[in-house]
């Protein structure tokens, strides 16, 4: 007997014959359970802890609001993710951006979110500083998949080093009075030795800043870059060691530097989400051309970015047979009109025929939030099933959606 493949506790082909494909699916359980994981990890060894979910990974309101009820505050990146976080009750907020306008800036501090400043000309662009402030800061380190870097080197984001004290000295000097600090190096990342690292150097800066400007800290926030294993084989990153890692190194700095005794924050987005999401496709046709077997599919790159913008792995799976053997290397590809709309080539796969159903894994994070209406195609709906339940969280677009704005949509 076949085994398929089963999302929360519900068949694949069950929730497709309700909702249609392409679709994206997210397990609800699995969202807690990692949330849960990671909070464990961290708030066993320091009770002043607190995870903020970096919504740009997955803007779904009723995501959030999943997150928000398990305690998590959220990390917004725009002026309408701080609407979603207000629209759903958040209570810890905060906003962080690099190249901020100043009506961006100006609409998170009325907003209520505490303002992470990315570069040292931004306090500028304040009229009325904020009593409390924060400033990513670049401590000189970076890792990540894909090239995706975000510290040291010449990556766009945050304050040097060499430059934090004048940072924080012009947020005090015009009235600020509490502080937090920030990093943000790297993305999926799964080595816990590494976390310490950038922890340790993250309260070296914080340091150097207290004692120039006789300052404590409200918070330390290192920020995210937890990783995922993506493909067969990749190891799961050992949280336990990562939050004994950090916590080690934060605890040790606090009291070196004598900096107060500070929340300690991490904004995760890929770790709370990503394997949480499904998403499914049908199989549109085969084709055999030059010695390769193309295998269509109603779903792409307008849908799922990463595996063109980034050369990044997802599971392709027979969702009604998860288990059925390869049969040879094929290449699965989308409907746009593009040659780059690969979502996997030369793969050893299963036998596809047109009518299966695929899934492809490990979508929850930065895949319909990269979507796009590429070829004039309209997105696809999102599900969520929570306790056996499969519930739109997002309507499946129509023809005339994707000219919204336009006049034509009427």
């Amino acid at each position: 007997m076949n085994e398929k493949l089963e999302i929360g506790g519900l068949a694949a082909e069950e929730i497709v014959e309700d909702h249609g494909t392409p679709l994206f699916v997210y397990d609800a359980e699995r969202i807690r359970d990692q949330y849960r994981k990671l909070d464990d990890a961290f708030s066993s060894r320091y009770d002043d802890f607190m995870i903020n979910f970096a919504v740009k990974s997955n803007f779904n309101p009723i995501i959030a609001r999943l997150l928000v009820e398990e305690g998590a505050g959220l990390d917004c990146a725009s002026k309408a993710e701080i609407l979603l976080a207000n629209e759903i009750g958040a209570d810890e907020v905060m906003y962080t951006a690099p190249y901020n306008r100043k009506d961006e800036i100006e609409y998170a501090i009325e907003h209520g979110a505490t303002v992470n400043l990315d570069s040292i000309f931004l306090p500028e662009k304040i009229d009325e500083m904020p009593e409390e402030i924060c400033f990513r800061i670049d401590p000189g380190i970076g890792e990540g998949d894909h090239g995706l870097v975000f510290g040291g080197g010449d990556t766009k984001f945050g304050i040097p080093e060499e430059r934090a004290v004048e940072a924080y000295r012009k947020a005090k000097e015009r009235g600020a009075e509490k502080f937090g600090i920030h990093m943000m190096t790297g993305s999926n990342v799964r080595n816990p030795e590494y976390f310490g690292q950038i922890t340790e150097k993250l309260l070296e800066i914080a340091g150097e800043i207290a004692e120039e400007l006789d300052i404590e800290f409200e918070f330390v926030d290192v920020g995210g870059g937890l990783g995922v294993p993506y493909r067969p084989g990749d190891e799961e990153l050992d949280i336990e060691r990562t939050g004994e890692n950090i916590i080690e190194k934060f605890q040790e700095g606090i009291e070196k530097y004598d900096i107060g005794r500070p929340q300690l924050r991490i904004e995760p987005g890929r770790y709370l989400v990503a394997q949480s999401g499904y998403l499914l496709s049908r199989v549109t046709g085969v084709k055999k051309k030059v010695g390769t077997e193309f295998v269509g599919i109603d779903t792409g790159m307008h849908h799922n970015l990463r595996p063109m913008l980034l050369d990044a792995y997802h599971e392709i799976r027979l969702a009604e047979d998860v288990e059925k053997p390869v049969d040879g290397k094929k290449t699965v590809v989308g409907p746009v009109c593009s040659s780059i709309d690969v979502m996997a080539e030369d793969r050893e796969l299963p036998e596809m025929s047109e009518g299966d159903l695929v899934s492809i894994e490990d979508v929850g994070a930065y895949g319909f939030t990269m979507a796009s209406h590429w070829n004039s195609r309209p997105l696809p709906a999102e599900v969520l099933v929570d306790d056996g339940e499969a519930e739109v969280i997002r309507k499946r677009e129509g023809l005339r959606d994707v000219f919204h704005g336009t006049g034509l949509e009427k």
